[in-house]
């Protein structure tokens, strides 16, 4: 029997056969403001630093010295550690870590949702942080900045 004379590659492969150059523009955070929760803090939203899939290239030492820059004191973390891998930033929690960001891992599948314990331990973290007015960030995996 002879091999395919095409191999078709998944649409989630993530090799990194083909040598596409690293994006070059800066991390694009989006600023919720939360005024509506009687919060005056704004609450950070980004893509995933570093991240290696598809069409995206992010340079992961370029997008922590950004958020780094910008004040990024906490940064929340939805991503498992087979996710970090699987988008090629399996050491992002430790280049925080290095950084002084002080990390909050809460593992959540992509597409999942956490339990409703895991729900409120997010939330009171989050309170905690905006209370103390730290500079905050949430990402998951590849989730897109939204538009505010």
């Amino acid at each position: 029997m002879k091999p395919p004379s095409v191999i078709q590659t998944s649409e989630f492969d993530s090799s990194d056969e083909e040598p596409i150059e690293d994006e070059q523009t800066p991390i694009q955070i989006s600023w919720l403001p939360l005024s509506r929760v009687n919060c005056s803090q704004f609450l950070g939203l980004c893509a995933l630093p570093g991240c290696k899939f598809k069409d995206v290239r992010r340079n992961i030492q370029k997008d922590t010295e950004e958020l780094k820059s910008c004040g990024i004191q906490d940064v929340f973390v939805f991503c498992t550690r087979g996710e970090l891998s699987k988008y090629r930033v399996p050491n992002l929690l430790d280049l925080y870590h290095q950084y002084g960001i002080i990390t909050h891992h809460h593992p959540i599948p992509d597409g999942g949702a956490p339990d409703i314990a895991s729900c409120c331990e997010i939330m009171e973290e989050l309170e905690i942080c905006l209370q103390n007015n730290r500079k905050t960030l949430i990402h998951s995996c590849l989730s897109p900045p939204v538009s505010i």
